[in-house]
C-alpha cells in the first residue's frame, strides 16, 4: 500500500509544475494534499465573499495545471481517493487561525476546499478517518477551531476544538489496523514559526496517543522542506514545497514523499531536486526511532 503526500503549491510563480508528473509515476494508492495547495494574494480578507472569490479563482487555476490535471484524472480512474486539507494560505492567510475571526470567513474558506476537492468528511467538518489496506488515515484540520498560541497556548483543546479532540481520541481508541498515520498540516516538532510544540498541553495530549503506539506516524507539511524527527516519541515525516520557490534566492523546489507499507515496516522515500531533501530509509514496525 503506497501513499503519497505533499504541500505547498503556488501557482502564481511556479506555473508548470512537472512534480504532479513523478507521483503520478510512483502510482500511490492515495494522495495527501497537507495544505498550502493554494496562495491567497494578502493575508488580511475580511470579506467572506472576496476570500471565497480568491480561493475558488486559486483553486481552479491550480486544477487546471497539465501535470497536476493529469494526476487527478490518473487517480480518478484508478479509483484511487485524494484525501486534502487547508493549511494558512489556503484557508485565512499567514498565520492565521479560524477561531481568531468572523466565522463567516473560516466558513467561506472550508466550503471552498469541499468545492475544489470533495474531501472525505465527518458531519460538516474536514477531518475524517479512513481505512486503506492495513492503516488507518486519520486527517486532521489545524486552522477551522485554532486560536493563536499567545492566549491559549496553554489550553489543551485550542488546536483541534473539543470535539475534533474528542473524535480524535475515540479513533486512535478504536484503531485496529497494523498502521495508524495522524495528518497534520502544521508540523508536530518546532521545525519553523508554527507547530504543535507551541500548544505544550496539546504537544504531549497527542505525544501519550501515539507516541508509544507501535506503527503509528504523523505526517505533514508547511515547512519547504523534506525532514524526518522521532526525539519525543512521535515518528514525523514531513513534505513540502512541491511546487514553491525558496524565499531568498528562488530556487525551485519539487518536494514530495512515498511511504510503502509492508507487513514489517514502512519505507520511505524523499524526493526533491536538492540534496538535503532526498532520503531513502525504512522505519521497522516494532522499532519506535527512525
Amino acid at each position: 500500500m503506497r501513499l503519497a503526500f505533499c504541500s505547498c503549491c503556488k501557482i502564481q510563480s511556479v506555473e508548470r509544475q512537472p512534480t504532479w508528473a513523478l507521483i503520478q509515476h510512483e502510482q500511490p494508492d492515495a494522495l495527501l494534499l497537507l495544505g498550502d495547495n493554494i496562495y491567497l494574494e494578502h493575508d488580511q480578507h475580511i470579506d467572506p465573499e472576496k476570500l471565497a472569490t480568491e480561493l475558488s479563482q486559486h483553486y481552479g487555476r491550480q486544477k487546471q495545471e497539465k501535470n497536476f490535471a493529469e494526476l487527478m484524472k490518473d487517480l480518478s480512474a484508478r479509483q484511487k481517493p485524494v484525501f486534502a486539507i487547508y493549511d494558512d494560505h489556503d484557508f485565512l492567510g499567514n498565520n492565521r487561525y479560524g477561531g481568531d475571526h468572523d466565522p463567516a470567513l473560516r466558513e467561506a474558506a472550508r466550503r471552498e476546499l469541499i468545492k475544489a476537492f470533495a474531501p472525505p468528511m465527518t458531519g460538516s467538518d474536514v477531518y475524517s478517518a479512513t481505512t486503506l489496506g492495513n492503516v488507518r488515515l486519520i486527517v486532521l484540520d489545524l486552522r477551522f477551531y485554532r486560536t493563536a498560541p499567545r492566549v491559549s497556548r496553554n489550553n489543551r483543546d485550542a488546536l483541534l476544538g473539543v470535539h475534533q479532540w474528542r473524535w480524535l481520541e475515540d479513533e486512535l481508541v478504536r484503531a485496529d489496523t497494523q498502521y495508524v498515520v495522524v495528518a497534520s498540516s502544521t508540523t508536530y516538532h518546532a521545525f519553523d514559526s508554527e507547530s504543535w510544540e507551541q500548544y505544550p498541553a496539546a504537544f504531549e495530549r497527542l505525544r501519550q496517543l501515539i507516541g508509544k503506539r507501535n506503527g503509528a506516524l504523523l505526517i505533514s507539511g508547511d515547512i519547504h522542506g523534506n525532514q524526518s524527527y522521532d526525539d519525543s516519541g512521535v515518528i514525523e515525516l514531513v513534505s513540502s514545497g512541491v511546487a514553491r520557490r525558496g524565499i531568498v534566492f528562488g530556487g525551485l523546489r519539487e518536494n514530495f514523499a512515498t511511504l510503502d507499507f509492508g507487513n514489517e515496516g514502512v519505507s520511505v522515500q524523499f524526493r526533491g531536486r536538492k540534496q538535503r531533501d532526498q532520503a531513502s530509509f525504512r522505519i521497522e514496525l516494532a522499532r519506535r526511532t527512525l
